[in-house]
């Protein structure tokens, strides 16, 4: 499923009991020039969330980012995700936001923040890129580890 052309895989597979393990972040510039690909040979990912109202979903991220200006005039960059197939349904709905994006190797791509409408065929949902979000808390908590598979008190 995240990998529809078998050479990207390179033994990786994605865990039995569903518990994937999510460690690193895709990078600005892999998400500009994604190093995975489709059946066709074009570059992508296939990603997953796991939304409160959708549960786990699956879409496609093709490497082309959105730029978004609201009413105030206010522009923003935004990581675009399509739906995975006519078939798949929709990536996401109402309840989704702040859900994880994720790649079928663990990176973190985005943070979910919004979508289209309910039942169209060109759904698209957009996030927050993933490198951003982790470089904005790093501002403020410089020792922050994203990467922690043990923690301590005391």
């Amino acid at each position: 499923m995240f990998w529809p052309n078998k050479s990207n895989r390179s033994g990786i597979k994605f865990p039995h009991d569903r518990l994937l393990r999510i460690q690193g972040v895709v990078t600005r510039e892999l998400l500009a020039t994604p190093d995975c690909y489709d059946e066709n040979g074009d570059p992508l990912y296939i990603v997953g969330k796991n939304g409160n109202t959708t549960g786990f979903t699956t879409g496609r991220y093709s490497g082309l980012e959105a730029y978004l200006c609201d009413e105030s005039g206010r522009e923003s960059i935004e990581v675009a995700i399509y739906n995975y197939s006519r078939m798949s349904g929709n990536f996401s709905a109402k309840g989704d936001s702040g859900s994880l994006i994720f790649t079928g190797d663990g990176r973190m791509l985005a943070i979910l923040h919004s979508g289209m409408p309910k039942g169209c065929y060109s759904h698209v949902t957009y996030g927050t890129p993933a490198w951003w979000v982790v470089e904005q808390l790093k501002l403020h908590y410089p020792h922050a580890d994203f990467n922690r598979t043990t923690f301590f008190s005391g």
